[in-house]
């Protein structure tokens, strides 16, 4: 009798455990830009994938990189969504971050936009607009130039919001312009001339997650692999035979999104389609001692050292900490 109680009851029991642990354990706050890319933590909360692995999750809003990352260097977010590379420069700045999350790549989500008519090989000393704080953007835009035998180092940069970026090249104030969509589709429509993008230099662009220190030391280790758990199940429904755009559009209830949807369905299903989003056995190998995320932190580090942006090279396995995703890709395979 008393057995059959326990096997009864138990369940439940364990269930209201795990609900109340829930509901007392903070949030995990975590940072998003206006990239499709990171379409599926909306996905991921909207569906309830958080939820069903125990884990609360609050996605805070950025406009730029820059905002962002001060965000998470003063403790107001755990964790940030962005281009792989830019972590590497907040980390070579000071930020106490790593990286926890290579997630997907840019397959022309990035765009090099010059004016039309604009001679390339004469862009040295011409000013040439890029984001705050974008390391992974200069990173392409140096690929581009060494192509059309210009030095980084004989680049103009001028920086600013992307707002302000497309503005300037709107009133004839710059040569070329490194933007991401949907501005960098937006100035596309409008007769910019797109000479490069993510596609021309694949794997150039991976896109991820950094942490700061404080909070993967805070937060349970269980409680980031339930995070990535969530993400993995979003990325496989937004990859899977029953995607449905209607249902997809649904859950990007985000002001962020606004220039995705207001460009309309065909050119926002492009943008999407410019991501790449491996499988986890393939993401998984780019993962832990000398997989390709590595290699791929050594070759940011060495453009920034011959760019002159740090006066050394340090090595990349410290600026990783990979364990938790590293675990939810195990059980997503």
């Amino acid at each position: 009798m008393f057995t059959f109680f326990l096997r009864s009851v138990f369940p439940q029991l364990a269930c209201a455990f795990l609900l109340s642990v829930t509901a007392l354990a903070a949030p995990i706050r975590v940072g998003f830009l206006p990239d499709i890319g990171f379409a599926p933590l909306h996905v991921a909360d909207s569906m309830g994938f958080w939820k069903d692995r125990g884990v609360q999750v609050q996605l805070v809003p950025f406009d730029d990189s820059k905002a962002e990352m001060k965000a998470l260097v003063e403790g107001r977010i755990d964790v940030a969504s962005d281009l792989t590379g830019n972590f590497v420069g907040w980390a070579m700045s000071g930020a106490p971050i790593k990286i926890t999350a290579e997630t997907h790549t840019s397959n022309g989500s990035i765009k090099i936009l010059l004016r039309q008519g604009f001679d390339p090989s004469k862009l040295a000393g011409q000013p040439i607009g890029i984001p705050y704080n974008q390391v992974a953007l200069q990173y392409i835009l140096g690929r581009y130039l060494n192509a059309n035998g210009v030095q980084f180092g004989e680049a103009k940069l001028q920086e600013g919001t992307p707002d302000q970026l497309v503005a300037a090249f709107e009133k004839g104030q710059l040569a070329a312009v490194v933007l991401s969509d949907p501005d960098a589709s937006i100035l596309r429509d409008k007769g910019a001339h797109v000479v490069a993008d993510s596609a021309t230099y694949p794997g150039l662009i991976t896109e991820g997650f950094a942490a700061s220190n404080a909070s993967l030391a805070a937060i349970p280790d269980e409680q980031w692999v339930g995070f990535y758990r969530g993400w993995l199940k979003a990325v496989s429904w937004v990859r899977g035979t029953g995607f449905n755009w209607t249902s997809f559009q649904q859950t990007l209830k985000s002001p962020s999104y606004h220039k995705f949807l207001a460009a309309g369905d065909i050119a926002a299903v492009d943008s999407l389609n410019s991501i790449q989003f491996g499988t986890a056995s393939d993401i998984a190998k780019r993962h832990g001692n000398l997989g390709g995320l590595e290699y791929y932190v050594r070759a940011v580090l060495r453009f920034m050292h011959e760019s002159a942006m740090i006066k050394t090279e340090p090595e990349a396995r410290p600026l990783i900490h990979s364990t938790a995703f590293e675990k939810a890709l195990k059980e997503a395979k």
